[in-house]
């Protein structure tokens, strides 16, 4: 009976090693699916973020208040607020409720991110209840009157944030932070490989039904671009005055001699 090749081993009772298929073991390829969708959940979840925050930035003190009574509340920011429905005398009046977008800076470098701001005005002389939630609020940016960017396009499905009703001094207002990360997203939260490329950009923001009006900012172009008009700009300037200057061309005629 000829004795299995399996069986046998070397002398020092080590294993031989086991020769390569051309293909990896099955776990080695789970493994590698997983760590892929990680990763690409680790860039959905920073683009998600910045939208849940909106609303758990809305649950603080209003602008107006002190920094003693910011600091004092700080730790009733860090989840939404549970309004209390006996201190407040109702939802706002849509007319009451005010609406305003702002962005830091008129102008942005390449590098830099803008941070958008949504303020909710309540000008009602009483206590009410505005809806904050994520269902309820978006940041648009639009370029030349097209929407380039939203918020909702990586809102969460189910976001604990949807409905949240906070309260409202009278004539007090809160306000909502965004860091804009400039990243391209499209509908689906999905990263394209376009960039926002320079140019004048608006921002608008809004609750619901309200809309405020849009707050202007400006990208500017790279480094490398400006430097490249800039020298278009020199080379241009020195070709006109070029064309501009007369002729130098010797004249044929004699002066008469005197």
């Amino acid at each position: 009976m000829t004795p299995s090749n399996r069986g046998s081993q070397p002398k020092n009772g080590a294993r031989q090693p086991r020769q390569s298929s051309g293909k990896l073991p099955a776990h080695v390829y789970r493994r590698r699916r997983y760590v892929l969708l990680a990763a690409s959940l680790v860039v959905v979840a920073l683009l998600v973020l910045g939208v849940v925050g909106i609303v758990k930035g809305l649950g603080g003190g209003d602008e107006k208040d002190s920094a003693a009574e910011e600091t004092s509340s700080a730790s009733e920011t860090t989840a939404a607020p549970v309004p209390d429905e006996k201190a407040a005398s109702g939802k706002c009046p849509e007319e009451k409720v005010g609406l305003k977008a702002e962005v830091d800076k008129k102008s942005f470098k390449e590098d830099a991110k803008p941070k958008f701001e949504m303020v909710i005005e309540n000008n009602h002389t009483a206590t009410c209840l505005i809806e904050v939630g994520t269902k309820d609020q978006e940041f648009l940016v639009e370029k030349n009157g097209d929407v380039v960017w939203s918020s909702k396009f990586c809102a969460a499905d189910e976001d604990e944030n949807a409905e949240v009703s906070t309260e409202f001094a009278p004539e007090s207002e809160k306000t909502a932070q965004l860091e804009w990360n400039r990243v391209q997203v499209d509908k689906n939260c999905n990263r394209t490989n376009k960039e926002f490329g320079a140019g004048d950009y608006e921002l608008i923001v809004k609750l619901g039904d309200e809309e405020s009006k849009p707050a202007k900012f400006e990208l500017e172009k790279d480094a490398a671009t400006k430097a490249k008009e800039k020298k278009e700009a020199e080379d241009k300037k020195a070709e006109d005055e070029k064309s501009e200057s007369p002729d130098e061309t010797p004249s044929d005629d004699k002066s008469p001699d005197e």
